[in-house]
């Protein structure tokens, strides 16, 4: 015998399954929209801010290359630098594509020069078209991505001048041979850099210095070289302490100087720090330095295959100056670094068994003596003086450029100007 079902709230439920089904069908797609599209959207904005930081560094650096940092009132130099910012920038986004497409920058990048000597630019890019996918749902098929950054190439010497002290920077891969703070050329006089403000005093951007002499031969008297009371004549050089060595080439030499001159010398160069002579540290006397010195520079600039360089638009302003390779897979070409750029610290010229860093030499190293007392031909790319009064705390450590010589380890060649983020 049948039994009806005579309950009539049972009738009344039927079909609900399917509106649960629905409801949780639509839950999902939301939920899918949350994890994928909103995820997609951190990863492109995590790409977009990547690609800004580099455009601003990119920037940054392109100051240092101009020598505004170091003749920071020049209207030629700032209008050089703007035009190399301008150039690094589109050129680095070209690179860094969000999604597989190219960013837009929105708005003119314009360097800021009223902070003499440090520079900054503030990079914002952007994307408008970024695809969405489950979020369609609800009608948005594309969002946008904006991200931003501002670099500054940092000179501790305009640092002090406009805020009364400065933090000390540390440049990497200094080259041991110490210069005194007398400007070089021949015909002039007076200090490099100002060693109470930090101030450049003589403008070397884009000169060529004749004959830099081994101060601790020929006519140079030897207490030059020697540890006691000594003093620095216009363009001497004498060797510094070294640290370790990293980076060496394939000509890597035998003693301490020659491999801290043609490697990277880990020794803590630092703005106010102090140099111990090198004959007390590592027994090297008067007459090895020029021999272990000239050693160390040949096999640094690839002798007798050296890059050359061309500073005529450096020194008036208009333009980078020219090296070009003459060796390697770019050789006859234009390039934008090279081994034989080296930074010399600056020292005050009076000193004991020490000397205090006031200062660096950007150098690119042209031409070096085979025989006879040690002379060195060299361009000037950069001048960075230090001043007398640290904000203390850590210094900014210089950055370094990887550089692939023909046959050779990497070696780096920086600039003692560091560029950085600031924001």
């Amino acid at each position: 015998m049948n039994r009806m079902d005579h309950n009539p709230r049972r009738h009344g439920e039927r079909g609900q399954t399917i509106i649960l089904v629905a409801l949780t069908v639509v839950t999902m797609l939301a939920m899918a929209a949350l994890a994928i599209d909103v995820v997609t959207l951190y990863v492109a904005r995590t790409e977009m801010q990547r690609a800004a930081d580099g455009a601003a560094l990119a920037a940054a650096k392109a100051f240092v290359d101009s020598g505004v940092t170091t003749d920071p009132t020049n209207s030629t130099r700032q209008t050089l630098a703007t035009d190399m910012a301008t150039a690094m920038i589109n050129s680095t986004i070209q690179q860094n594509k969000i999604g597989g497409v190219q960013p837009a920058l929105v708005g003119t990048p314009t360097p800021d020069f009223t902070h003499d000597g440090n520079p900054q630019i503030t990079v914002t890019l952007q994307r408008t078209d970024l695809p969405m996918f489950f979020a369609r749902i609800w009608g948005n098929r594309a969002m946008t991505v904006t991200a931003s950054a501002k670099a500054e190439a940092y000179n501790p010497s305009s640092s002090q001048t406009s805020t009364g002290n400065y933090v000390p920077i540390q440049p990497r891969c200094v080259k041991p041979l110490m210069i005194g703070n007398l400007d070089p050329r021949p015909s002039a006089s007076g200090a490099i850099v100002d060693e109470t403000t930090g101030a450049v005093v003589a403008n070397l951007v884009g000169v060529r210095l004749v004959n830099l002499q081994d101060g601790c031969q020929g006519t140079n008297p030897p207490s030059q070289c020697i540890s006691g009371a000594g003093s620095l004549g216009k363009g001497m050089l004498i060797p510094a302490s070294q640290g370790a060595v990293t980076q060496c080439p394939a000509c890597q030499g035998s003693s301490s100087l020659e491999q801290s001159i043609e490697c990277c010398d880990t020794f803590s160069y630092q703005c106010g720090g102090t140099v111990t002579h090198d004959v007390d540290n590592s027994g090297i006397t008067v007459g090895q330095f020029g021999s272990q010195t000239r050693a160390g520079l040949h096999c640094m600039n690839n002798h007798p295959s050296e890059d050359s360089i061309d500073p005529t638009d450096l020194l008036n302003g208009i333009g980078p100056a020219r090296i070009t390779a003459q060796s390697g897979p770019n050789s006859g070409n234009f390039v934008t670094t090279s081994r034989s750029i080296a930074i010399l610290p600056i020292v005050k010229t009076t000193y004991t068994s020490t000397a205090t860093v006031v200062g660096f030499l950007q150098v690119f190293i042209e031409d070096v003596n085979s025989v006879g007392n040690l002379k060195i031909t060299a361009t000037v790319l950069n001048v960075i003086g230090c001043g007398n009064n640290p904000s203390g705390g850590a210094p900014i450590l210089g950055g370094a450029a990887p550089v692939n010589p023909p046959g050779g380890a990497l070696v780096t060649a920086n600039s003692p100007i560091p560029v950085r983020l600031i924001h």
